[in-house]
């Protein structure tokens, strides 16, 4: 019974500790996180056209990338949609916004471009921390 209550008090932990993912929906929104969390951006695209999400920028000091980008098609269909998913970790206390951009990767950014920004506020103060 001792070994139950253990399992159960980890998976909680671990599904706590894991943020998101954030999506489209969150779009200019602010997300209050703690130290060391894992989160996810996942937006919708389509490889095949040459656009993919492109991060404009962030404070490297509050969260850090995790692994490459990847792109989870809807359906076996050649040329199909799906979602980049894109991970992340907080990584010191502090506030960042992240940018990102819908766009083909060699031309420039125009203002029409479809873009994601959500601010990031890390910490156990977090939300003393908002402005």
């Amino acid at each position: 019974m001792k070994n139950f209550y253990f399992l159960l008090i980890l998976t909680v932990f671990v599904f706590a500790s894991c943020s998101g993912p954030y999506t489209m929906n969150d779009n200019g929104t602010t997300v209050n996180l703690g130290i060391d969390d894992v989160f996810e951006i996942e937006l919708e695209g389509n490889a095949s056209t040459g656009y993919l999400w492109e991060i404009v920028g962030y404070d490297s000091t509050v969260i850090k990338r995790t692994g490459d980008v990847k792109f989870v098609p809807e359906d076996d269909r050649t040329g199909s949609g799906g979602t980049y998913v894109y991970s992340f970790q907080t990584i010191a206390a502090g506030q960042t916004w992240l940018e990102m951009v819908y766009k083909r990767r060699w031309e420039e950014h125009k203002l029409h471009d479809k873009t994601f920004r959500i601010k990031i506020v890390s910490g156990t103060m977090g939300r003393i921390l908002e402005e």
